[in-house]
């Protein structure tokens, strides 16, 4: 694949605009042809080579007398040495970070932000391999990397199989029905139940992955940055207030103005917007892999005289990083699940960027909060110091 993915290829005259305006989270469409055939490169024994690293997450599901086993990884190094003889189907989650040439695939999706996605997991199948008909919560892309699989989707939900790992339902009455080969995809909306089932050994299916977050995520990071804003200025903690209230006849109870009083309280705190926009920016970059902090970080000095030599800073690959402005100067830059303050034109800029060299050093180490930003990403593993190359050296 080239470093970006070519455009996705919506079908009937369909762009981006009228898909998001009529399909996305309405309605399933069925794009046929959306990438060349051969454009999305991906074998059997590169997911089964990932399959077995003891950090990957990854399911082994076997059709066995009509029922779907699911085996957890990790797996042992040599668990796919003799595949199953009953039609098995291996997904690993995350592959992106395994496959980084696959983020690349992410660009096709591009009039969507970038902190819907979620991540891209991979399917290899046997023939007749496949997880059941079941129910996501989620916006998903089923592209057909390999090989041949049939859809089927559509009609009633009806409630969840005693499987609920695979959130298989009870019953399945599809409306609509397609075969898949490479380079065709299939726009599923939250809520649709749907099934496929390969038709040749090696039917290899890559879903794109797009999340909404919880009220409980989002409220349970809220309360996080709520606690840190104010563990040490216990006396500027908004508070409930009740100044002029009438006296009471029955003093066991809350009364109705009471939880108004309560409710005002936290209105008021969700309307500072800094405040949520650290709470909702720091759920939603929280990545699946967290990097791996490294065991010693270069002092800024250090740093400098690396990147002039030739030396770059290559973001990890399961990283997420976002912005949000907060005025014409000011940004919020958001870093797996951490957030900075720091000059708008850097955030924008540092979001979209998969290396960071000598010359944005330059740039940008002399403002003391981008310098905190990149060190700070740099201890955490976001951006990891590669080499220079034997061309630059």
């Amino acid at each position: 694949m080239t470093n970006r993915a070519k455009p996705f290829v919506f079908p009937g005259g369909h762009t981006s605009e009228t898909f998001l305006e009529s399909f996305w989270q309405r309605q399933p469409l069925l794009c046929p042809k959306a990438f060349e055939r051969g454009e999305i490169r991906l074998t059997d024994e590169d997911v089964l080579e990932v399959a077995i690293q003891d950090t990957c997450d990854a399911r082994l599901i076997m059709l066995e007398c009509g029922k779907h086993l699911v085996e957890q990884g990790p797996f042992p190094v040599d668990h796919f040495d003799v595949l199953p003889t009953s039609p098995w189907s291996v997904l690993i989650q995350s592959m992106e970070v395994w496959h980084p040439e696959l983020q690349n695939l992410q660009s096709a999706f591009d009039f969507l932000p970038r902190w819907r996605f979620d991540d891209v997991m991979v399917s290899l199948s046997s023939a007749d391999g496949g997880v059941g008909p079941h129910v996501d919560q989620y916006d998903v892309f089923l592209v057909q990397a390999a090989g041949h699989r049939r859809w089927s989707w559509g009609g009633p939900v009806y409630r969840s199989a005693e499987d609920v790992a695979l959130r298989q339902v009870s019953r399945f009455e599809p409306t609509d029905h397609a075969e898949l080969e490479s380079g065709d995809v299939l726009y599923l909306p939250p809520g649709v139940p749907h099934d496929g089932i390969a038709l040749s050994d090696g039917a290899i299916t890559i879903s794109i992955g797009f999340r909404a977050p919880g009220i409980t995520d989002l409220i349970g990071n809220l309360a996080d940055v709520v606690a840190e804003t104010w563990d040490d200025a216990v006396e500027a903690e908004p508070r409930f207030g009740d100044a002029g209230r009438p006296a009471t006849e029955d003093p066991w109870l809350v009364s109705g103005r009471d939880m108004k009083a309560m409710r005002q309280v936290l209105v008021r705190t969700l309307e500072d917007e800094e405040l949520t926009a650290r709470a909702l920016g720091e759920q939603i970059s929280m990545p699946r892999f967290p990097a791996e902090a490294p065991d010693a970080v270069p002092e800024p000095g250090e740093l400098e005289r690396l990147l002039k030599a030739g030396w770059t800073l290559e973001r990890w690959a399961g990283s997420r990083i976002f912005h949000h402005p907060l005025d014409t100067q000011r940004a919020l830059l958001f870093v797996d699940g951490f957030s900075l303050p720091v000059p708008g034109a850097f955030a924008a800029w540092v979001a979209g960027q998969e290396t960071i060299n000598a010359d944005a050093w330059r740039k940008w180490h002399k403002n003391s909060d981008a310098l905190l930003a990149i060190m700070m990403m740099v201890g955490r593993g976001t951006f990891g110091l590669v080499p220079a190359s034997d061309d630059n050296a």
